[in-house]
């Protein structure tokens, strides 16, 4: 996908396009079927989906970026809580002067998607919530982990624990060099701010249609917490997708697309 930059609140801030390249000053072109903009989740960064975007792409007109201090945008530190990160999206989109889009948010990015839809309606057009929830059960034990890891303490913990059994070495391989492009303080404090959001008492206030995606062999936000949305979010659609767990993105783009297109149409 091309890259470009755009200074958002002090920031400069890298974000990925499909279609034609433009000019520095210029935004591209995102008149084609739906605008997706992709939210990613804690400590990841906009590349993270862009084998789904790229399939997307073929019919849409898909975003992604980095949030400040993630992947390749500036900032040395977390924003530090999900209405921060919702604030800036809402930044974001205000300066691209882009039309109101379906937020594809994963994981943390997910939380942000629902606090943007309830915060700030004007922008949202649909939801597609990825391997995410409106309340994380994050154990006190991995948020350690990663302030160890902060601190220099111990190595980062590249395991397959986010992908299903079934996954591919070479597709875990593909998500931790993502992973590494941002900063363990980053990370550390990202999920920090997953663990505070509660948004169950204003599901059932989104209006906005949606559909829910879920790894069928995911560990960090199992299928039941999905099901949850799918129930409490009134017109939900939930899909589960075979063979994927918490990278499902990368780990099954071309059936988490079926899925998208299937909502879309």
């Amino acid at each position: 996908m091309p890259t470009k930059y755009v200074e958002v609140d002090g920031y400069a801030v890298h974000y990925f396009h499909t279609g034609q390249t433009t000019l520095p000053p210029v935004v591209p072109d995102v008149s084609q079927g739906k605008l997706i903009v992709y939210i990613h989740g804690a400590g990841s960064n906009g590349h993270f989906a862009h084998k789904l975007l790229d399939i997307l792409s073929a019919q849409h007109s898909p975003l992604s970026f980095d949030f400040p201090a993630h992947g390749r945008s500036s900032g040395i530190d977390s924003l530090g809580s999900i209405t921060a990160y919702s604030d800036f999206t809402y930044s974001l989109w205000k300066t691209l002067g882009v039309r109101p889009a379906v937020l594809m948010g994963h994981s943390m990015g997910g939380a942000i998607a629902l606090d943007l839809a309830l915060r700030y309606p004007e922008m949202v057009d649909g939801l597609i919530l990825t391997c995410t929830a409106a309340t994380f059960n994050i154990p006190d034990e991995r948020v350690e982990t990663w302030a160890q890891v902060m601190k220099g303490r111990q190595p980062q913990p590249f395991t397959k624990d986010s992908c299903s059994p079934k996954t591919p070495q070479d597709i875990v391989q593909q998500g931790w060099m993502e992973q590494i492009k941002t900063d363990p303080r980053v990370r550390h404090f990202d999920l920090v701010a997953c663990q505070q959001v509660d948004l169950r008492p204003r599901l059932g206030e989104i209006k906005t249609p949606t559909l829910v995606l879920a790894g069928q062999d995911d560990s960090a936000t199992p299928v039941a917490q999905s099901e949850e949305l799918r129930d409490q979010i009134p017109g939900a659609q939930l899909s589960v997708i075979e063979a994927a767990g918490h990278w499902l993105p990368i780990e099954q783009p071309q059936a988490a697309c079926d899925a998208i297109q299937a909502f879309f149409g």
